[in-house]
């Protein structure tokens, strides 16, 4: 009697598991060895999972896809957003970088740009545009200077005549205004070592000119008249100026470099490196 009450209960426990196991719905695991379908982008593999999943409700004989739990979804989701959707990158302007021992100065407010040797210092307080110096040499200095647009409108570098008519122009400048002096006993004189034309970038029109600008100082203090300072008068300073004259936004732009003349022949590259590279454009508005 006891042995058949024995048996009738492991029956029905073993018709219990029978019943939860096929009632019990069919997961199946997430593992490493599951094959992730590859994706260029993660809309299309979103879109296919769709198709997939329409297909399966309409017909209940097409086997089950598996199910995953949430967890390893995202992070199926993040390798494929991480390995094939890329941001397009923007498009990187293309830089020139300055010759070895010089730095660039880019004044896109302005619109020019130059390079100067990378020990030279700026200057704040000259009232240019740009100023900068050569510490080693107090002599030695760059500026940038911009005509204003409200008093005058320039088409073209050409307007101001010829390279050798702008020249003389200059010296004039030069001697009746910017190095004029009224001491006493103080005598500049000036002459035009080149003028010439260039074309730039975009077909732009330059002017390169050279100016010698010589100053004579009375050794007697105490002379009253001209003719008494060229009886006894001795060499004050002697510079070269070279100015590059160029029009961009219906402004005049001019870079002016000062030397010595003993120090002109050993800076010269340096100088020439300066003005060969300034360059005038348009400002956007």
């Amino acid at each position: 009697m006891a042995h058949q009450m024995l048996a009738h209960r492991s029956c029905r426990v073993h018709t219990s598991q029978l019943t939860a196991q096929r009632c019990a719905p069919r997961v199946a695991p997430f593992t490493s060895s599951t094959q992730v379908p590859h994706c260029p982008s993660i809309a299309p593999c979103l879109a296919s999972k769709r198709e997939e999943g329409i297909q399966a409700d309409a017909s209940s004989s097409a086997p089950q896809l598996p199910l995953v739990d949430r967890r390893s979804a995202l992070a199926f989701m993040g390798v494929a957003m991480t390995s094939s959707w890329t941001l397009p990158q923007p498009a990187q302007a293309a830089f020139t970088p300055p010759p070895q021992g010089f730095r660039a100065i880019v004044d896109k407010l302005d619109g020019y740009t130059f390079v100067y040797p990378e020990r030279w210092l700026a200057v704040t307080s000259s009232g240019n545009d740009c100023f900068l110096r050569n510490p080693l040499n107090i002599d030695e200095n760059v500026f940038v200077d911009i005509s204003s647009p409200s008093s005058s409108r320039f088409n073209s570098v050409t307007d101001l005549g010829t390279p050798e008519q702008t020249a003389e122009r200059i010296l004039e400048q030069y001697l009746n205004k910017e190095f004029m002096s009224t001491r006493i006993g103080i005598k500049r004189e000036g002459s035009v070592l080149g003028a010439s034309q260039r074309e730039g970038p975009g077909g732009r029109v330059y002017y390169d000119v050279a100016i010698r600008i010589t100053s004579y100082a009375s050794r007697n203090p105490y002379v009253a008249t001209q003719s008494e300072v060229m009886r006894d008068y001795g060499l004050e300073w002697d510079r070269i100026l070279l100015t590059t004259l160029s029009v961009a936004n219906k402004r005049l732009y001019e870079l002016r470099l000062q030397t010595a003349k003993d120090t002109y022949d050993t800076s010269k590259a340096n100088l020439d490196a300066i003005r060969n590279s300034f360059v005038v454009n348009e400002v956007e508005v």
